[in-house]
C-alpha cells in the first residue's frame, strides 16, 4: 500500500491520534511521511510513534513532526496517554514516553516498568483482521495466516540484534492456557496457518512448557501448521533477493539453534504438532565469527539441527550474515560454503544478509563512537545495503550475498535434477514435499520478478 493510501484510510477515521510501528529501521522514511500527510490535512491528529527503531531515536523522530514517541513495550502506555489526551491532562508524569509539547519543548518520562504477567493483556481483537489479506500463497496457496504473540523478549545477547535492549534484557512467556485460548480463537475464525511472532519461540527455560503445549494442541485437536524461526535479528525484513518469500514480515520468533540440535525430541513434538517451516539463524560457517557475534553456538550445531528439523518434516529456511566489520574474505566465503553443506543434510532455502548496525545494539553504538558508519539515511539499513567501514569492500560484500543467495538455490535445483537423471532421486518427506514444490512453482512464475529486482540492486 502506498503511502497515500495509508493516509487517506487513516483520515476515514477522523482520527484524534494515530499510531506509526517502526519496528523495522528501514520503514522510518516512508512513517516520517506518513506522519507528515497526516498532520498536512488536520494538524489537531496527534502522532505517535513506536516500536524498536522509535524506542532508540525518539528526539529525531519529533523533529521529524510526531508528537510522542512510545519507548520499549507500549500497551499500558499508550492507554495512558489516549486517557490523557481524552481529559485534557498533562503527559509529563506518564512513563515510558518522549514528547513534544504545543510549545515545542521535549520532556522525558521515566521508563515504564515491563508488564510481568503476559495474561493479564486482554485478547488480541483477530476477529477485526480481514483474513483474505493474510495469505501464505508461497507454500499454501488456500491456506490463511494468522499472526500470535506467546512471549516477549531474549535472554541472550547478540551483538547485532535489537532485541535484548528493546525488552529491557528480560524474557516473559504467556501460559500455556492463555496461548490455547487464543489457538482456539484462531481456529475458529477460519485460520489453518499460524506464525508465532515471539522473539525466542524455545529457549533453555521454557522446554518442558513447550513440550506440554505441543501435547495439549494434540490432546484438544487444536493442531495447527504453523512457522517459528530459529535465530534471527529482530529487524529481520522480508528480502527481495531471497528466492523463496512468504507474504509476511518476518522479523522475529526464535528457537535456539543449539536448543534444536541437543533437544530432538522437542522438534519432534513440535512437528506432530503442526510445525511446518522452521527459520534457522546460523549466522555465519566460522566458528570465530560466531563466537564475535556473541552466539553462544557451534558451527556443528547447526547440522544437527538442519538434520533433526528435517527428519521431522520441517521446512528449514537458513539466514546467513555476511559483512561484520570483524570478519575478512575467507570468512564470507566459509559462510556460503556453509550453506551448501547445510543444503545437502537438508536445509531448502536461505536468505544472505547484510551485517547492519541498528540503533540500540552494541555494534551500532561501537560504530558510532568510531566512526565507521557511512551513513545515517536509515532508509538504507535495509540489512540488503552495507552502511558500515568493513575489513572486506562492501561492494564486494552485496554482491557475494547476492551471489550466495542466488547459487544456494541454483545448485540445490540443478543437484536434484541430475540425481534424478542418474536414478538417484533425492527423497523428501512428504510432510513437506507438497509444500515445496508450491514454493517452487511460485518461485518459477515470480522468476521475472527476481531478476528484476536484482537488476535494480542499490551498489
Amino acid at each position: 500500500m502506498s503511502n497515500w493510501k495509508v493516509i487517506r484510510e487513516a483520515m476515514s477515521f477522523n482520527p484524534d491520534i494515530v499510531g506509526i510501528s517502526l519496528h523495522a529501521t528501514a520503514g522510518y522514511k516512508n512513517a516520517v511521511a506518513i506522519a507528515k500527510g497526516i498532520k498536512g490535512q488536520d494538524r489537531g491528529v496527534t502522532i505517535i510513534a513506536g516500536g524498536h527503531h522509535a524506542t532508540f531515536v525518539p528526539y529525531q523522530l519529533l523533529r521529524e513532526g510526531f508528537d510522542i514517541v512510545v519507548r520499549g513495550e507500549a500497551d499500558e502506555t499508550i492507554m495512558e496517554i489516549s486517557e490523557r489526551l481524552e481529559k485534557r491532562e498533562s503527559l509529563r508524569d506518564v512513563r515510558g514516553i518522549v514528547y513534544k509539547e504545543r510549545e515545542g519543548e521535549v520532556f522525558e518520562g521515566a521508563p515504564r516498568p515491563l508488564i510481568q504477567d503476559l495474561d493479564k493483556l486482554p485478547m488480541p481483537a483477530f476477529h477485526l483482521i480481514d483474513k483474505r489479506k493474510s495469505r501464505i500463497k508461497v507454500i499454501d496457496e488456500n491456506g490463511y495466516l494468522a499472526a500470535m504473540e506467546t512471549a516477549r523478549g531474549c535472554p541472550y545477547s547478540c551483538d547485532f540484534c535489537s532485541v535484548t535492549p528493546t525488552w529491557g534484557h528480560k524474557w516473559r512467556n504467556k501460559s500455556n492456557r492463555r496461548i490455547l485460548k487464543e489457538l482456539e480463537a484462531i481456529k475458529g475464525l477460519g485460520y489453518d496457518w499460524v506464525f508465532f511472532v515471539d522473539d525466542i519461540f524455545i529457549v533453555w527455560p521454557n522446554i518442558r512448557q513447550r513440550m506440554n503445549l505441543f501435547n495439549q494442541m494434540l490432546e484438544r485437536e487444536l493442531k495447527v501448521n504453523f512457522l517459528a524461526q530459529i535465530g534471527r535479528p529482530k529487524n529481520f525484513l522480508r528480502n527481495p533477493l531471497i528466492t523463496f518469500p512468504i507474504d509476511v514480515d518476518f522479523r522475529s520468533t526464535e528457537m535456539r539453534v543449539d536448543v534444536t540440535a541437543m533437544n530432538p525430541e522437542v522438534i519432534k513434538m513440535s512437528s506432530e504438532a503442526g510445525l511446518r517451516v522452521a527459520f534457522l539463524g546460523v549466522e555465519s560457517g566460522s566458528e570465530r565469527v560466531i563466537k564475535e557475534m556473541h552466539k553462544g553456538i557451534r558451527s556443528d550445531q547447526a547440522f544437527r539441527a538442519v538434520k533433526v528439523l528435517n527428519d521431522n518434516g520441517v521446512i528449514v529456511f537458513l539466514g546467513m550474515i555476511l559483512g561484520a566489520p570483524y570478519e575478512n574474505l575467507h570468512d564470507l566465503i566459509s559462510t556460503i560454503s556453509y550453506s551448501y553443506k547445510l543444503s545437502d543434510v537438508g536445509a531448502d532455502g536461505v536468505q544472505f544478509s547484510i551485517y547492519t548496525p541498528l540503533p540500540g545494539t552494541r555494534v551500532f553504538h561501537n560504530a558510532i563512537s568510531k566512526g565507521e558508519l557511512f551513513t545515517l539515511y536509515w532508509e538504507y539499513y535495509d540489512l540488503l545495503r552495507p552502511v558500515m567501514r568493513t575489513k572486506v569492500n562492501p561492494i564486494l560484500i552485496q554482491l557475494l550475498a547476492v551471489l550466495g543467495n542466488h547459487t544456494f538455490y541454483l545448485r540445490k535445483y540443478l543437484k536434484g535434477k541430475l540425481l534424478a537423471l542418474i536414478g538417484k532421486k533425492v527423497r523428501i518427506d512428504p510432510r513437506k514435499e507438497f509444500y515445496l514444490r508450491n514454493a517452487e512453482r511460485y518461485f518459477l512464475k515470480n522468476l521475472y520478478k527476481y531478476i528484476f529486482r536484482t537488476l535494480k540492486l542499490p551498489i
